[in-house]
């Protein structure tokens, strides 16, 4: 473990992370490229202004690419972009729930490195670069509200950094290349 984390803890700028033979919960196999050492508060605030810059085009376009109706787009997008300034607000009372939750249940070691707090589980996190599924898993099916469809939807029309953001349990893969080097993982 000490080459792991002298390995996260050398890192000085943005890196390409790869995790090979990934398995999450649903029986999935992955192999993942991340870029680990990413403000990921230029992210929020790039996909804040990206939200911002949306024309009554851009929104029609997504209505009519995902067959939604464009009230709701209306609506979702204001809850997206009233979210987005909430979570870049310097004052921590202000973020939202979600924002706080996750800021409070982890310890970061180095930027691209957390445990949590409660089952002192470790995580790699970064931006999905690359995922190339190996096995697939069984995942259960989901119910989404039409607004929550919408958000989906814009997020995906504007390809928003922090949609990418993800972590991954160290552990649940069989090695971990990082700077030239492969880390054998258990």
């Amino acid at each position: 473990m000490k080459a792991f984390f002298d390995k996260f803890t050398g890192l000085k700028s943005a890196s390409f992370i790869g995790l090979e033979n990934y398995s999450n919960k649903y029986g999935e196999v992955a192999n993942i490229s991340l870029v680990a050492n990413i403000d990921v508060s230029n992210a929020k605030q790039k996909d804040l202004d990206t939200l911002k810059s949306l024309t009554e085009n851009d929104l029609n376009d997504v209505a009519v690419s995902y067959s939604l109706p464009i009230d709701t787009i209306n609506v979702a997008l204001a809850e997206l972009i009233a979210s987005a300034e909430k979570n870049l607000s310097a004052d921590k009372s202000e973020r939202t729930n979600q924002s706080n939750a996750q800021a409070d249940a982890y310890i970061h070691l180095t930027p691209a490195v957390r445990m949590h707090k409660e089952t002192m589980d470790v995580f790699v996190a970064g931006f999905l670069n690359s995922k190339t599924v190996l096995i697939e898993g069984e995942y259960p099916s989901v119910n989404k509200r039409e607004k929550t469809l919408c958000k989906d939807a814009i997020a995906k029309h504007c390809d928003l950094r922090m949609k990418k953001y993800r972590q991954y349990k160290v552990g649940q893969m069989s090695k971990i290349n990082i700077t030239g080097s492969t880390l054998i993982m258990g």
